[in-house]
């Protein structure tokens, strides 16, 4: 059995979002969270072929990080993955919305090429 984990922590307009990333023998388990306050705001699962389902909690719009790493993810390491997101700014503007999204996409690239994450046999 093989289990490991990960905790990436970044500071994004004044304000902690961590990513803890779970690795099984085969599938990978994602949380990012934080902002001004931390919760799970959507669930997207993509399995080996990259087909995805989302669950999106009313008011939320946290989909649009967690469906591209799910697709992303799985796309990479052929396994199914699942990734809860929940980020929250309190007054956030469109212009910053834009600012964290961009980031995340920049951070899920870098986790892409991160030799630690090697992909799971299934």
């Amino acid at each position: 059995m093989r289990m490991n984990s990960w905790q990436k922590e970044v500071t994004l307009l004044g304000k902690k979002v961590q990513i803890f990333i779970c690795q099984t023998d085969c599938g990978v388990q994602l949380l990012i969270a934080g902002g001004d306050r931390s919760h799970i705001g959507s669930v997207s699962i993509a399995d080996e072929q990259s087909n995805l389902v989302s669950h999106v909690f009313d008011g939320h719009r946290d989909n649009v990080i967690s469906d591209q790493w799910a697709k992303v993810l799985s796309q990479k390491w052929k396994v199914p993955v699942v990734v809860s997101v929940g980020i929250h700014y309190d007054s956030i503007t469109p212009q910053e919305i834009q600012f964290v999204v961009e980031t995340m996409t920049q951070l899920l690239h870098e986790i892409v090429q991160d030799t630690r994450f090697s992909p799971c046999e299934c």
